[in-house]
């Protein structure tokens, strides 16, 4: 079996040029910022693995179902799958996604890769230390994460990524996607009080999204000509302490 490599932030981050930005818009997208050959064994791990599950919360239907490769392990279940429709009139948060949970949810049979290694790098003094710094804040003291894959048609509606009691600061997305094209979709976006999109963030390879939480966005759904999954790691950076929501 390959040995794990030690996941690493790139030694080329400007940290006090990202807090500045951050500050302006309380978001930031944060290119290479892993070590290059973290990002590949990271991305390498995430191609290779074969036991995702659907995660589905769309048109008054949740549930999660395990897969083996593209497929529902149950075959009689793949119907499930393939009759999953996002309510286009319901305004509350759908989607469409396959999971792997990581931490305590991981499954017990999950592999010893780079992928699962991934939530105990975000735990390390380094990457804590740098999105306190971008951020400006000190409360931050976990990250929680889960790796997503989003297949053609997938696709996360608009929502807030506020919820009571889960001391939610800030989002991320670290995209591990390789050679991405923005008319194949999956696109982080921000709308503005108008409904515009005030800015989005394509998932380019080996880049870390960060945003305010409570902050208004979506993943657009995923082109049905898109020749490749988008691949990410996602969560919160969360608090033990009580907090309220920002503004």
């Amino acid at each position: 079996m390959s040995r794990i490599p030690t996941l690493a932030l790139s030694p080329d981050l400007e940290v006090a040029t990202l807090g500045r930005a951050f500050a302006a818009r309380r978001r930031l997208h944060i290119p290479g910022v892993l070590a290059s050959d973290s990002a590949e064994a990271v991305v390498a791990a995430m191609e290779a693995f074969d036991d995702w599950k659907a995660s589905i919360a769309a048109g008054g239907e949740f549930f999660e179902l395990p897969l083996k490769g593209r497929a529902a392990v149950e075959a009689g279940k793949q119907s499930w799958i393939d009759q999953a429709r996002v309510d286009g009139a319901n305004p509350g948060m759908q989607y469409i996604f396959d999971t792997r949970r990581l931490g305590l949810e991981a499954e017990m049979n999950a592999p010893d890769d780079a992928v699962g290694a991934v939530l105990e790098f975000l735990n390390t003094p380094a990457f804590l230390g740098l999105v306190r710094a971008v951020t400006g804040d000190d409360r931050i003291d976990f990250a929680d994460a889960q790796a997503t894959r989003y297949r053609p048609g997938h696709v996360l509606t608009g929502h807030d990524d506020w919820a009571a009691g889960k001391n939610r600061l800030y989002a991320y997305v670290l995209n591990l996607t390789r050679e991405w094209r923005v008319d194949w979709g999956g696109a982080l976006i921000f709308p503005d009080a108008n409904g515009h999109i005030e800015e989005g963030f394509a998932p380019a390879f080996n880049a870390l999204n960060l945003f305010a939480v409570p902050m208004r966005h979506a993943v657009t759904q995923v082109a049905s000509f898109a020749p490749r999954d988008r691949l990410s790691i996602t969560g919160w950076l969360r608090s033990y302490q009580a907090v309220g929501p920002q503004t």
